[in-house]
């Protein structure tokens, strides 16, 4: 490598002259070799003057990589520096590390002995290369704290563990915000195996990475209590699923920490934020606050079962404010000395307790992560807005290699439900361009797709449903979710969208084009945008639609039967996938605009749109008024008495908690508008709660027979009505169904049901479906 000082002369020259010109350093010695390195004391001047002796280290990537400030124990001599300065710089930190005196404070100290006060973003933003006089007025600064006891603020990022000297390699662990809880001082912490990093080509140690599932704890006052934390999620065992199971199947419990799926500790509330240690003694101490025989009282109360059998290591925690006031967690393996007597005879439980621990010395600190959902999400905020995205559902429909990249990516960004499609399963060759690799082979995609997820966002809520998308169900959707079809089939996607346009529900519609050089991305709001339908009605045309021609360079693939493959770059893949993400995140915090319509390519295409290579098009497409699920030629009336309303605010009133309603009966005029002259209750049979209406069938249905016959014919049965517990009215996928299935059938004399709805507030909407359209929402004439 080339010596920095040869390729930079001048940013040598300032640097040199910096250190031996400023005001907050007394340079003793300068010189260069292998190394330039500077060596004297800062300078503080607090009611007298204090010297802190530092060594300044340019490393080989000056002046890219400011240089290393090492706090020493004191004044070096000139043949110490000439001799680091011969060093090469890895052999040069561990000669000096032994010169290095650690202070800790505020967490700006690593374990090399080196401050990390000095991130460059920090720093004056104007220059390219930061000078000497800056990063010494910051080191002056850091040692002036030491003095006057005012410290700077810190982060809440600023790594705890890092700071220690011995840092476990076996285990990592992630800690939750009920590890945080003010009101515990000790209990017991468990934690769950999330994954294990086997030892192999990229890694040199076997890493098992937990996450904190439970925590109990003592109060100040001595009630023993624990977090209420539903432990499903973890899959631990069938019988463990609540913070409870831990006592009441403890040969549960023991099993599984044997087998490595779960690891226990005792933990402890200490008062203050404990500098960097190593040994046991200085961990007891510190759990006693500062007295080594306190911690040992704790100790014995807290850890008699542990230390029945007298394990090889041991876990303990501690819970303690750090320097801003905030709760931290830190985990810590401690180790047994070698070769000692199995058996520890004492006369009393506290002489066999102190015994015990003087046979462990070595701590290591566990690198800890604080997991919650606001922290998880943060490197997501301004662009992704969490709050909003983690109360919406997404339905992927077919992850492939883009509906898989999809599904990643919406995940990330904190969706709060994501259910994924797909009835493939995992082959070797999907693996070329698939979220999915080689170890889920024989597996389905969606079980594949939501494990891989659920390891990159274990907040959000992920389903799957291996089923053929021509037996799609839309009534299971969650109300105003958003489906995402990559599917490319233009049957399976025709299909899609007749169900999606009935159900009223968004759909975007992804596709790959040219082998991946081009893609086509459109959204259906049904009412609103072009359905899948309109468009091939306006492809025929000849008019609005973007027409991208195959390219003969790209066949497609039928080597699976009934699953044509198209060949297309992972990479031209991702960057569709990740283009269709973003427009998805869009619409789903603003609501989107009038623009439905896009088409990428990564090449100019003749005779089309596309003049510009590497370019959106984007435009929009209104419903076309030939395609029997978008038109409805008018948008009919529902007219009803004021006596009806009255009839069914009066069946509501009497128990607004539960859910009633009935059926609607009338006359349907030449042009298809709905008056409704009688209302029936649900009858006696009929099923009714808080969250469930099934109205008595036999009672309506006489109900219905009645007024036919009375009318002559003309009264007939024209849509049902029932109310909601809460202030939605909008009809459910249950509702939806329900109504485009009585417009199929004939016996119910209509092919357009409405709905009546009553929110808890007392507003109903109105709802129409017709048959093979999209419903509706009309407004309901009171007369």
């Amino acid at each position: 490598m080339i010596q920095w000082f040869k390729s930079h002369p001048e940013f040598l020259r300032d640097e040199s002259t910096g250190l031996s010109n400023d005001s907050n350093y007394k340079e003793l010695f300068q010189w260069r070799d292998n190394l330039f390195i500077s060596h004297g004391n800062v300078i503080v001047r607090h009611n007298h003057t204090h010297k802190f002796p530092i060594l300044v280290v340019y490393t080989d990537a000056t002046p890219y990589r400011l240089p290393i400030i090492f706090p020493l124990k004191r004044e070096l001599t000139d043949n110490e520096i000439k001799k680091i300065c011969s060093l090469k710089f890895s052999d040069a930190v561990h000669q000096i590390r032994q010169l290095v005196k650690f202070y800790y404070t505020l967490r700006h100290q690593n374990s090399s002995g080196e401050l990390c006060t000095l991130e460059r973003e920090n720093l004056d933003s104007k220059e390219r290369f930061y000078g000497i006089t800056t990063i010494l007025q910051r080191t002056r600064d850091w040692f002036a704290a030491h003095v006057t006891g005012l410290f700077p603020p810190e982060a809440e990022e600023v790594d705890f563990c890092s700071h220690f000297n011995f840092i476990n390699a076996e285990i990592k662990i992630l800690y939750p915000e009920h590890f945080l809880a003010n009101n515990f001082v000790e209990g017991d912490c468990f934690a769950s195996l999330v994954t294990v990093i086997p030892k192999g080509r990229f890694f040199e140690e076997k890493h098992d990475v937990y996450i904190g599932s439970f925590l109990d704890g003592v109060t100040a006052g001595g009630i023993i209590t624990q977090a209420d934390i539903n432990l499903e999620q973890y899959n631990l065992h069938p019988k463990i699923k609540s913070s409870l199971d831990f006592y009441l199947q403890g040969d549960i419990v023991k099993q599984l920490i044997k087998d490595g799926l779960l690891i226990k500790g005792q933990w402890f509330h200490i008062d203050h934020e404990p500098s960097p240690f190593e040994t046991m003694k200085d961990l007891v101490t510190i759990i006693g606050n500062g007295n080594y025989d306190h911690g040992v009282k704790r100790i014995m109360e807290r850890c008699a079962d542990t230390f029945a059998l007298i394990p090889d290591s041991w876990l303990v925690g501690l819970h303690f404010p750090n320097k801003k006031g905030l709760n931290e967690f830190q985990l810590f393996k401690v180790y047994k000395k070698h070769d000692l007597d199995p058996y520890v005879i004492q006369p009393d439980a506290e002489s066999k307790i102190r015994a015990v621990l003087d046979r462990f010395e070595k701590v290591e600190a566990i690198v800890g992560e604080k997991m919650n959902e606001t922290s998880f999400h943060q490197r997501n905020s301004s662009r992704a807005e969490h709050s909003i995205l983690k109360t919406k559902s997404i339905n992927i429909l077919g992850v492939g290699a883009i509906g898989s990249e999809v599904a990643d990516c919406i995940a990330k960004a904190g969706i709060g439900k994501l259910e994924l499609f797909d009835n493939q399963v995992m082959k070797a060759q999907n693996a070329v361009r698939h979220l999915a690799g080689l170890n889920y082979i024989g597996q389905p995609k969606v079980a594949a797709v939501a494990e891989i997820i659920s390891n990159h966002n274990p907040y959000v809520k992920i389903l799957f449903n291996g089923g053929d998308l021509y037996n799609l169900e839309t009534d299971g959707f969650i109300e105003e979710s958003v489906s995402i079809s990559s599917v490319a089939d233009d049957n399976v996607e025709g299909y899609i969208n007749q169900q999606l346009v009935v159900a009223n529900r968004v759909c975007f519609y992804v596709r790959a084009l040219r082998g991946g050089k081009a893609a086509r991305i459109f959204r259906v709001k049904p009412g609103e945008d072009a359905c899948f339908h309109c468009l091939s009605i306006y492809r025929n045309d000849g008019e609005l639609f973007t027409e991208i021609p195959d390219d003969p360079a790209y066949p497609t693939l039928r080597n699976e039967c009934n699953n044509p493959i198209r060949p297309a770059s992972a990479a031209d893949l991702k960057f569709i996938a990740a283009l269709a993400s973003k427009l998805v995140i869009d619409y789903l915090q603003t609501g989107g605009n009038e623009l439905n319509h896009w088409v990428w390519s990564s090449e100019v295409i003749k005779k089309t749109k596309i003049k510009k290579s590497n370019n959106l098009y984007e435009s929009h497409l209104p419903p076309h008024k030939d395609c029997p699920y978008c038109s409805h030629g008018r948008d009919c009336e529902a007219i009803i008495e004021k006596g009806s309303v009255s009839f069914m605010q009066g069946l509501i009133s009497k128990n607004a908690t539960i859910e009633t309603g009935g059926v609607l009966a009338g006359v349907v005029n030449k042009n298809g508008d709905i008056t409704i002259t009688d209302v029936s209750g649900p009858g006696p049979k009929a099923i009714q709660s808080a969250t469930k209406f099934e109205k008595d069938v036999e009672y309506c249905q006489n109900f219905l027979d009645d007024l036919y016959k009375k009318s002559n014919g003309k009264t007939v049965y024209v849509g049902e009505w029932h109310s909601h517990p809460s202030s939605n009215n909008n009809p459910s996928g249950t509702d939806i169904k329900s109504l485009t299935e009585i417009s199929h059938q004939k016996n119910y004399l209509t092919d357009c049901p409405v709905m009546i709805i009553y929110s808890n507030v007392g507003v109903p909407s109105c709802t129409l479906h017709p048959v093979n359209k999209r419903f509706y929402h009309t407004s309901l004439k009171i007369i």
